[in-house]
């Protein structure tokens, strides 16, 4: 296996260091912590027993996530909570692209918009931003029968930022998705979209994420196209690397590089990433470039 000074040696590299307050987490069942399409009014049933089983794993990885950042000495990150509601979703959303795209990874490609999801995946990551997937509402998946269809979840955190997408929705609509849950991590709040809304006692949240998510996306595509920026690698992609996608690949890297040892077993890092065989957690790890 790789030499673990040389994976955090890497991972330091793609986390922005800078003062923030820390930011007070609550139970996602809570109405204001809920981020849905305000054009659709129909309440949304609440299970919290179902929302949770929906929300833990991904909070299981967070947690490790963050204890891992702790290890290495990681400050918070400074654009967590930095904004409020009351903000002007213009400005708001060109701090976001401002910051995004000065961090991402990004090459030359004659076709930039074709892959403007997969850049602002990539920028998100880099900038210390975990960008995770799930097949929400597919038969026999895990999560709430009663969340609709679920477009996003955002876990705040000051080290270690949570979103997770979609994979269903088609390419615009998770690149969408995220802009909206980006306003959510700018604003320090942790929420869930979906297609119905539930009730909630205050609208100004989800109004303001929306307005900010749609001057992202025109951002974005003003700053690809500019710049004609891709993430290298993107067109080909195997299975193996969807698979360390799926469940962000910074925190992929960062999980292989470090279990086997006391804190991380195999089975626990085996759990996180859904897998059940040392073959598949290998080729995982070959996908990323790693020696396993």
């Amino acid at each position: 296996m790789q030499d673990e000074t040389q994976c955090n040696e890497s991972m330091q590299q793609t986390n922005v260091k800078g003062p923030s307050q820390r930011v007070a987490l609550e139970h996602l069942v809570n109405p204001p912590r809920l981020l849905l399409h305000p054009e659709i009014p129909t309440p949304l049933p609440r299970s919290p027993r179902s929302w949770d089983s929906m929300v833990h794993p991904f909070e299981v990885r967070q947690e490790w996530y963050q204890d891992y950042l702790i290890e290495l000495g990681e400050d918070p990150l400074s654009f967590v909570g930095s904004v409020t509601v009351n903000g002007v979703p213009h400005i708001t959303a060109a701090s976001i692209v401002a910051f995004l795209g000065s961090r991402g990874r990004t090459s030359l490609w004659p076709e930039p918009r074709n892959h403007l999801f997969d850049v602002a995946v990539d920028m998100a990551e880099a900038a210390g931003i975990l960008v995770m997937t799930s097949p929400w509402g597919m038969a026999g998946e895990v999560g709430p029968s009663d969340a609709g269809e679920v477009l996003g979840l955002t876990l705040a955190h000051e080290l270690a930022p949570v979103i997770v997408l979609n994979e269903r929705q088609g390419k615009d609509d998770q690149l969408l998705a995220l802009a909206r849950h980006l306003a959510l991590v700018w604003l320090g709040q942790s929420g869930v979209s979906t297609a119905a809304a539930p009730v909630r006692s205050d609208a100004s949240m989800p109004r303001f994420c929306d307005a900010v998510a749609r001057e992202v996306v025109a951002r974005l595509h003003r700053h690809v196209a500019a710049n004609k920026l891709v993430v290298p690698s993107m067109p080909s992609i195997d299975g193996w690397l969807a698979a360390a996608t799926r469940s962000s690949r910074t925190f992929t890297r960062a999980l292989i590089c470090n279990t086997g040892g006391t804190s991380t077993t195999l089975m626990s890092a085996f759990r996180m990433l859904g897998i059940h065989s040392t073959d598949v957690f290998d080729a995982i790890g070959r996908s990323l470039d790693l020696e396993v």
